[in-house]
């Protein structure tokens, strides 16, 4: 069981963002309670030994910590009020101290009970604030709290028989009685939970620990192999969520599933994750909240535009799309829905997978029009290459390019480069590829269809390569020549051993060749590791030796 959520101390105070309220003392609820207003929170906090005036108000959502509230000063009783003419939504909330930053968490399961809580607790040598946690005006907080303490009496029981496990290692007769100990702690704390659920099913506490747990796979199941088990796991994980409720979305529960559904239940291929991103939607559209459904669009548009993983765009493409472009949904303003929209129609055509664009341009060379769809066919693999004569990183990369293009261009590995000036500079394009050693094709033109080609590409920075295969699908973009390199390397070591028959075959006169470039790239790639071992090595030694100085 995942419990990470209710402990103490885990963020530091630079987890949390900025606070949306100034500090206040506590008289805006009484007011409002005065003048028949029902919106409105009203928390009294009270910790013993704590001699700092200030105690900040923060609440989940997600993984993120944001402060709510600021309470400077304490009543006569020695509480921390915090109280507001506004409605508190319902989730995990923190109270934070300072200036240690050490917290502890409570819960604000409804609008009722945030209108009259109060919550005690003790500072301690050990820091620990759950000891001593009370919370009165709440009964989902008594819960919520006893289980916390009843965790630590079962962790304190699992502490001693792992210790007498070990004074008793050479007896396999009293290890296995220990072990059946253990066994029946798991058993308690399975009985324990069931019974809370069937008392308080509508508690946000029992629902934290409901979520917090896994499907059991039946042993019917289980006995059909792993496949199976996965299968079953897999259709059975959300079923122990309430994907209707929005109070979850303030707690690390929902966003820890979905992040663990996409990342270790589905296959990381964006097919399949566009696959089970649809069903997972599609659950929690049958949960009819709107907010869940906000937040769950908006956590896994954010998780694919953020990617640094090459070809997932393609699953971006897919959630902006159909979630926002075509759903136009209320909560998104129209400037960011229409930034959304733009960024899907640049990326849809740059997909893995996708065909190359068009680019129609003049040889550097010899002034004569090239066009990247005669490649089609013609050769094995394409790199489209983007670069600026002015940036330095771009002659570094043609320069680590280039030996690539040499070792397998006899192999139908073409390299077409596309300088970012247009044709009135065009001698700075062949300078740069003339001392950078770019004997491949090198393309520019006059400012308008260059402009066309390098916003077509999505081209905002150099250098950038694309990868092609023979029918001119992309491949892989975003690339380093290292990683052209062996992905090549890669692709025809496959061809070689027969497992890619859907390529170019090779003739039987270019195999040996092949093989023997394959073997000096190997070789080359062994020592360059070494050197750079080497010159590691050797700045750490010169970096001792300079901290010893």
């Amino acid at each position: 069981m995942n419990i990470n959520f209710l402990k103490s101390s885990l963020f530091a105070f630079g987890c949390f963002c900025a606070a949306v309220a100034p500090a206040q003392t506590g008289s805006e609820a009484k007011v409002a309670k005065m003048n028949g207003n029902k919106n409105f929170y009203n928390i009294k906090v009270k910790i013993e030994d704590y001699p700092n005036d200030t105690l900040i108000l923060g609440y989940r959502l997600g993984k993120q910590t944001y402060v709510k509230d600021t309470c400077v000063g304490k009543n006569d009783k020695g509480e921390f009020v915090f109280s507001k003419k506004d409605t508190l939504k319902g989730g995990i909330y923190l109270a934070l101290l300072k200036p240690s930053n050490n917290y502890f968490e409570f819960l604000v399961p409804n609008d009722k009970d945030q209108q009259n809580m109060s919550v005690f607790t003790k500072i301690t040598p050990e820091n620990d604030l759950v000891k001593h946690l009370k919370v009165e005006g709440s009964d989902d907080n008594k819960v919520f709290i006893d289980y916390l303490h009843y965790l630590g009496t079962i962790r304190e029981r699992s502490e001693a028989y792992n210790k007498e496990r070990e004074t008793v290692a050479k007896d396999s007769n009293k290890v296995k009685e220990i072990d059946k100990k253990q066994l029946a702690l798991n058993d308690e704390v399975n009985e324990y939970q069931k019974n809370l659920f069937t008392k308080y099913p509508n508690y946000l506490s029992t629902k934290l620990i409901k979520s917090s747990g896994a499907p059991i796979v039946p042993k019917d199941i289980e006995a059909q192999g792993q496949e199976a088990s996965y299968r079953y796991y897999k259709a059975n994980y959300f079923n122990d969520v309430d994907l209707a409720d929005a109070r979850l979305i303030r707690t690390p529960i929902l966003e820890e599933k979905i992040e663990f559904f996409l990342e270790k239940l589905v296959f990381q291929v964006p097919d399949s994750l566009n696959k089970d991103i649809d069903y997972l939607m599609d659950l929690i559209q049958k949960g009819k909240n709107k907010d869940v459904h906000q937040y769950a669009a908006s956590h896994i548009l954010n998780k694919y535009a953020k990617s640094q993983v090459i070809c997932m765009d393609a699953v971006y493409v897919h959630v902006g799309d159909k979630y926002y472009c075509k759903a136009k949904p209320d909560w998104v303003e129209k400037e960011q829905l229409e930034k959304i929209c733009d960024n899907v129609e640049e990326l849809r055509p740059l997909r893995c997978g996708a065909p190359a664009l068009e680019i129609v341009a003049k040889n550097i060379a010899d002034s004569s029009q090239f066009k990247l769809s005669n490649l089609v066919g013609k050769r094995r693999y394409t790199v489209l290459f983007f670069f600026d004569p002015a940036c330095g990183n771009c002659g570094k990369a043609a320069m680590r390019l280039a030996p690539v293009y040499d070792r397998f261009k006899s192999f139908g590995v073409e390299v077409i480069g596309v300088c970012s000036k247009e044709w009135k500079e065009v001698e700075e394009c062949r300078k740069s590829a003339k001392e950078k050693g770019m004997k491949w094709i090198n393309l520019s033109d006059e400012a308008y269809p260059l402009a066309v080609i390098k916003k077509s590409y999505a081209i905002k920075m150099n250098p950038y390569i694309y990868l092609y295969d023979e029918d001119m699908k992309l491949m892989f973009k975003r690339l380093d020549p290292e990683q052209v390199d062996e992905i090549i390397q890669r692709e025809f070591k496959m061809m070689l051993e027969g497992k890619l028959k859907n390529r170019m075959q090779l003739t039987p006169q270019e195999r040996p060749a092949l093989e023997k470039a394959l073997k000096e790239a190997e070789k080359e790639a062994a020592q360059r590791k070494a050197d750079e071992e080497k010159k590691k090595k050797e700045e750490e030694e010169q970096k001792k030796k300079t901290e010893n100085k």
